[in-house]
């Protein structure tokens, strides 16, 4: 949430920085339109510059002081930059040195001050109680015990409130200072599940790693953030396993990407892309929706539930492409090559994945995105999160229409548990890297390989 902050911030500052400047030093200069294209320049660079620098890589962002050092270095080397361009574009655009000069010090002011103003809220907000995230702490050595002690004396308070305690030293539950202590691993995940934890952290330097495997496969079916606590004081370790969270340094061993306004981009894009989609598509889904209903009997839309981000289950869209009742409750059979269950019309709709197009109704519902991984039947995923390893990591975005693994082969039936770990590992391998020019990448590929492309039926 802060970073995200942090990010409009500063695009807010240097914009107003910029036109400040133009405003003082243009007095005897029209407003050019390549004038603001060159203000327009300095603000993308900026932020490009910004995130070259890592000023916001952290999860939990430096404020204040912290934060102004490598904030002005940037902006230093942004107007560096803007002075070659400057010098090689003397005239033409309506912006000169003093514009530069004037521009590279308000703007510096202005980023000063909004990094003390952005500290300021944020001690105001965990002091009032607002961000604190609930936390179930693991201790396994003795050695976690003072590391523990200050967890809970609340080092950082209003940021994150110890709820619960799994101490593998001891020999029985207790209670210390109002918060339950337990020694099993099994009644410690029973309990994060009912409090409805969803950060688990284990502390210590010397955790052991047999104990630390039975607790993250504990919580394999479930969306919990598991993550090492390394030392309080915090120290420079490596990236990008070790971030700074919470104002702690911590080894995320299971952690969910980024939320919140970070994913904003990406929800702007889908719901920009969906709405255009059905616009133009309209005629089209009419169409198909009159086929399906005229060619066999049954509603033409078929719903199913699906798991959505965090295992959130949903309805979904799709054409109907199997005869009415083809399925039995409780089970579900994938479609396989020259399947009696489908339909002549849901063959072709398979083949061509037209069948899809109603779930650009669920994109503007929120419950899915254009890009992402393939959302299995219910039923597929109580089979295989217990074959296929980091099965369930899927849902920790939000599922897609198409994703990178269907366009690289992983289409349609995953008759064999290999094919299922094959679309897994590249549902995995988007998650870690994806980026709006992926995205990009992977939708013209879908709309490219949808007509000709082998798997479905």
């Amino acid at each position: 949430m802060l970073t995200a902050a942090s990010k409009i911030s500063d695009l807010v500052l240097i914009a107003s920085g910029a036109v400040i400047a133009h405003a003082l030093t243009a007095s005897n200069m029209p407003h050019t339109s390549s004038g603001m294209l060159f203000i327009l320049l300095d603000v993308v660079l900026a932020l490009l510059i910004l995130r070259i620098f890592r000023v916001y890589r952290q999860r939990f962002p430096r404020t204040g002081t912290a934060a102004i050092v490598p904030t002005l270095a940037a902006w230093l080397a942004t107007q560096s930059l803007m002075f070659l361009l400057v010098c090689a574009f003397p005239d033409g655009h309506g912006m000169g040195v003093e514009w530069l000069v004037a521009s590279t010090v308000i703007t510096g002011i202005l980023l000063v001050f909004g990094k003390y103003v952005l500290s300021i809220a944020q001690r105001w907000l965990g002091a009032h109680g607002y961000g604190q995230v609930p936390v179930a702490i693991a201790a396994f050595c003795a050695d976690s015990h003072g590391l523990v002690e200050q967890i809970v004396a609340r080092k950082n308070p209003g940021i994150f409130i110890p709820e619960l305690i799994l101490d593998a030293g001891t020999t029985r539950d207790t209670v210390v200072e109002g918060l339950p202590v337990v020694h099993e691993i099994e009644t410690f995940a029973q309990l994060v599940r009912g409090h409805r934890i969803e950060e688990v952290w284990i502390v210590g330097p010397s955790a052991n790693q047999g104990a630390v495997g039975q607790l993250v496969s504990a919580f394999r079916h479930d969306f919990v953030n598991i993550r090492v606590v390394s030392d309080i004081g915090g120290e420079n370790l490596p990236e990008p396993a070790i971030v700074d969270y919470m104002g702690l340094r911590v080894l995320n061993l299971v952690a969910s990407p980024e939320r919140g306004l970070a994913l904003l981009p990406k929800a702007v894009f889908d719901r920009v892309f969906a709405l255009l989609a059905l616009l133009a598509l309209a005629p089209l889904m009419a169409i198909i929706a009159l086929v399906v209903k005229s060619t066999s009997p049954g509603p033409a839309i078929f719903r199913q539930y699906r798991k959505g981000v965090d295992g959130r289950v949903f309805t979904i869209y799709k054409f109907r492409t199997m005869r009415r009742d083809a399925d039995r409750p409780g089970t579900v059979v994938q479609a396989r090559v020259n399947d009696p269950r489908v339909t002549r019309t849901g063959r072709l709709l398979r083949r061509t994945s037209l069948d899809e197009l109603p779930q650009f109704f669920n994109v503007l519902k929120g419950d899915m995105s254009v890009v992402g991984p393939r959302p299995h039947a219910i039923e597929h995923d109580d089979y295989y999160k217990d074959l296929v390893q980091n099965y369930m990591y899927r849902y920790r975005v939000k599922p897609g229409i198409t994703g990178l693994a269907q366009i690289s082969g992983f289409r349609g039936e995953t008759s064999q548990t290999e094919k299922m770990t094959g679309r897994v590992r590249l549902d995995i391998h988007y998650i870690r890297h994806r980026t709006f020019w992926l995205d990009l990448k992977i939708v013209a590929l879908t709309v490219i390989r949808g007509m000709t492309g082998s798997g479905a039926y």
